[in-house]
C-alpha cells in the first residue's frame, strides 16, 4: 500500500522536476530546488508573521539582554531586571509562537522535497540506477571552504551513523545533502534580505 502511494508522490515530483535534473548538472538543479524550498519557506514567514512585531520583540530582548550584562555589575539594576523577567519570558514566547507558524505550513513540503532528493540522488537513487559509476558526489569544494565548512568532521559525523551507500570520497566532496544544505542556507539568508524578513 505504501510503495503505491510513494510511487504516486515520486511519479508527481518526476513529472515537474524530472526535465531539470536530467538536463541540469546535479549541482544545479539541487541550487535551484533549495531556493524554490526557502521561497516558499520566506514567502511564508513574510505573509503569517507579523514582521513590526518580529522587531519589536527582537528590539526588545536585546535590550533585556544588554541590562543584564550591565546588571552583572551593578546590584540595584539586577533587581530592576528581575522585575521584568517576567516580561522578557512572556516576550520569547510569544517570538517563538510567531516563529513556529510558518513551520506548521511548511514543514510537509520540506520533507516531501527531502524524500524526493533522497529518492533521486542517493545511493540505488534514479541518478545512480542511470549511471552505476557515478559516486553520488555533487560537488567539489576548495580546500579552504571545505576546511571553513567542516566538511571532513561532518563526513566523520555521518560515517557513524550512515552505513553503506557511497562511500567518502574525500574532504572536499559533498553529496546531495551537504550541498543541499549549504544550498538553502545561502538561498534563505539572500531572500530573508530581499523580502524584508525581520
Amino acid at each position: 500500500m505504501f510503495d503505491s502511494i510513494f510511487n504516486m508522490f515520486y511519479g508527481a515530483l518526476d513529472s515537474v522536476f524530472m526535465p531539470i535534473i536530467k538536463n541540469m548538472h546535479p549541482a544545479i538543479a539541487i541550487l535551484l530546488m533549495a531556493f524554490v524550498v526557502s521561497f516558499i519557506i520566506n514567502l511564508a514567514t513574510k505573509l503569517l508573521v507579523n514582521q513590526e512585531r518580529m522587531a519589536e520583540l527582537k528590539k526588545e530582548i536585546q535590550d533585556f539582554q544588554v541590562k543584564a550584562r550591565q546588571a552583572q555589575k551593578d546590584p540595584a539594576l539586577m533587581e530592576q531586571l528581575q522585575a521584568e523577567q517576567q516580561k522578557m519570558m512572556a516576550s520569547q514566547m510569544e517570538m517563538m509562537k510567531m516563529s513556529f507558524k510558518p513551520m506548521i505550513y511548511t514543514w510537509v513540503p520540506i520533507i516531501a522535497i527531502f524524500a524526493y532528493l533522497r529518492h533521486v540522488y542517493d545511493y540505488n537513487g534514479i541518478i545512480h540506477l542511470a549511471n552505476s559509476s557515478w559516486n553520488g558526489v555533487v560537488v567539489e569544494l576548495p580546500v579552504i571552504l571545505s576546511k571553513i565548512l567542516l566538511v571532513g568532521p561532518f563526513h566523520w559525523i555521518g560515517g557513524i551513523f550512515y552505513k553503506g551507500g557511497f562511500g567518502i570520497v574525500g574532504d572536499t566532496a559533498l553529496g546531495w545533502l551537504g550541498w543541499y544544505i549549504l544550498c538553502s542556507m545561502a538561498t534563505s539568508m539572500i531572500l530573508r534580505k530581499v523580502m524584508g524578513i525581520k
